[in-house]
């Protein structure tokens, strides 16, 4: 079956237009992400074509250590926050007779054509007129060449590393490796945020120098630096370093190659019905479990034992088995695991960039601002909680759950398991940097923003849901949802900043045991009444809008 890459590509605008079609809101976020990707690629078409145009250190500085970021965001954000567009699942292609290699390519295609894949090229595109006006039409050329690679490298490196992630978060064997192997992902971002900060405030451009023209003997930063080597006469490096990023681009393709063909071979096998049944939320019933306690006699062991040990306790009722639901898939589905983990890890490096890699000196930031973002990250991963659940959603709607309980089960089971990890993080934190002191209203500011940042999100996951592609990638989004789950977690994370502000500067100003439990209660009152005021909120409009909220969340094919 001959297929090209033209074909790929009208799929993938195909796709994401049905995705939109009738969506007003979605349109309106879809249009607000190309603005927000056009003034990124403007801003990064200045900077590289302003710093390969002028001979100096700090040009090879600014490009060097561009390239690097703008390759590690490719290859790290999506694993942490954003995810990889999937619009097109490579799974429907199993039963089709297209060779392997004309799928790759079209695959390529596809995934060029995306916000963030253009506005890439588009700041790429600055190489080209700052070589050009450094060195002529042949410096001009090893740009091109150079923006090339360099995007290649930036696109098949999202897909081979989520891919592959994806593989090992759903083998229970080594799933733990991929967790540990994602948090020293996450991890490596304050090490490099140290790094450059220092180099910024202590070592001068010389130094700074010295780094960038080391990384620029890595695929990060190679297809950046060989312009201004091309621009010196400097032609052997200029292969040389084009090699290396060509030959990156290589090797990753074939990782990449080598996990679709195991994702394609794995979905046709197991079949369209066995894999919904591996997703399908409904294993635990929303309904009421009996009377008395969940362990007790009265439940029955079958039932007993779907419920942790941790919530056995609890009164038996639709809200206990709710909660204990959605505690099985936090730990269980691929999807739900990933996004938890990585905010989380995310969460708990934060704090210590902010509180050590942002400062020099004495002077540091205060323990109650560097932890409360960490609060709001992770509470992100309920902005589109019923995405996760798809069609399954229907089994509540069919039993009448009421909103409330439904929002407020899913909010308990996501403060029980991340609450102590952040608590335990923030001490952690407060105790190796010396804020002691600051602890008791550092614990107050994390609670209130994980209880205003959950009562956000749940608001959000109710007026604006959104469909994850059916793929066994816990990564993947699709249809320009990309772009709207960026959108809204920004808007998320910046309504929420601004309701706790009051108590994180209270907390910040806050100087004694006495005054921080002030502020820890408060922080504590803050933060329940924000979950319950979101929940009550959202609750209210989950009753009214619940079919159309399962019709948003079903995937169009």
């Amino acid at each position: 079956m001959a297929v090209s890459g033209r074909d790929f590509i009208r799929l993938k605008l195909r796709l994401t237009g049905n995705s939109l079609r009738g969506q007003g809101w979605r349109i309106a976020l879809f249009v607000v992400g190309v603005f927000v990707g056009g003034w990124a690629a403007i801003g990064g078409f200045a900077m590289f074509a302003v710093a390969s145009a002028v001979r100096s250190d700090s040009s090879l500085v600014v490009v060097g250590f561009g390239g690097t970021a703008l390759t590690l965001a490719w290859l790290l954000l999506p694993l942490l926050f954003f995810g990889v567009d999937e619009t097109i699942d490579p799974a429907r292609f199993a039963l089709l007779p297209i060779p392997p290699g004309d799928l790759l390519r079209g695959m390529v295609y596809a995934a060029c054509v995306s916000i963030p894949a253009v506005a890439t090229g588009v700041a790429l595109a600055g190489l080209v007129l700052g070589g050009a006006i450094r060195g002529g039409v042949l410096t001009a050329v090893v740009a091109c060449v150079g923006g090339v690679v360099a995007l290649l490298l930036c696109v098949v490196g999202s897909r081979a590393v989520t891919s592959a992630f994806a593989s090992m978060l759903r083998s229970r064997k080594v799933r733990d490796l991929a967790a540990v192997l994602i948090a020293l992902l996450a991890s490596s971002i304050a090490p490099v945020q140290f790094a450059v900060t220092a180099l910024v405030t202590r070592g001068g451009l010389t130094r700074g120098a010295g780094v960038a023209r080391a990384l620029g003997w890595t695929p990060l930063a190679a297809p950046y630096t060989a312009v201004l080597d091309a621009a010196d006469g400097r032609w052997g490096v200029v292969v040389a370093k084009l090699g290396i990023t060509a030959a990156a681009v290589a090797v990753l393709t074939g990782w990449w190659a080598s996990t679709l063909e195991s994702a394609m071979i794995g979905v046709s096998a197991n079949g369209p019905g066995r894999r919904g049944r591996r997703r399908g939320p409904g294993r635990v019933a929303a309904g009421r479990v009996g009377a008395g306690r969940v362990g007790g006699g009265s439940t029955g062991s079958l039932v007993a034992g779907l419920f942790p040990a941790p919530l056995r306790l609890l009164p038996a009722g639709v809200f206990s088995a709710l909660m204990a639901r959605e505690w099985r898939y936090w730990w269980r589905d691929p999807r739900r695991r990933a996004s938890m983990l990585s905010l989380t890890i995310a969460g708990v490096v934060l704090p210590v960039v902010l509180r050590v890699g942002l400062t020099s000196g004495d002077a540091r930031t205060p323990l109650p601002l560097a932890v409360v973002f960490s609060a709001v990250l992770t509470a992100m991963a309920l902005s589109n909680q019923f995405g996760n659940d798809s069609t399954a959603y229907a089994l509540h709607l069919l039993i009448a759950v009421p909103g409330r309980v439904e929002l407020r089960a899913r909010a308990a089971a996501l403060v029980v398991i991340v609450a102590p990890l952040l608590a335990l993080a923030t001490i952690g934190v407060g105790l190796a940097t010396g804020g002691g002191d600051e602890l008791v209203a550092a614990l107050g500011t994390l609670a209130a923003g994980l209880g205003v940042s959950i009562g956000v999100s749940s608001v959000a996951s109710v007026v604006a849901p959104y469909p994850f592609p059916d793929s066994p990638n816990p990564f993947a989004t699709g249809g320009g949802t990309g772009s709207v789950r960026a959108l809204l977690a920004a808007v998320g994370a910046i309504i929420t900043t601004i309701v706790i502000l009051p108590v994180a500067l209270s907390a910040a100003l806050t100087h004694g045991l006495g005054a921080g439990l002030v502020v820890a209660a408060a922080g504590l009152g803050w933060g329940v009444a924000g979950l319950l005021g979101g929940t009550y909120l959202a609750g209210g409009i989950l009753d009214r809008r619940g079919p159309e909220v399962l019709v948003d969340v079903t995937a169009r094919r």
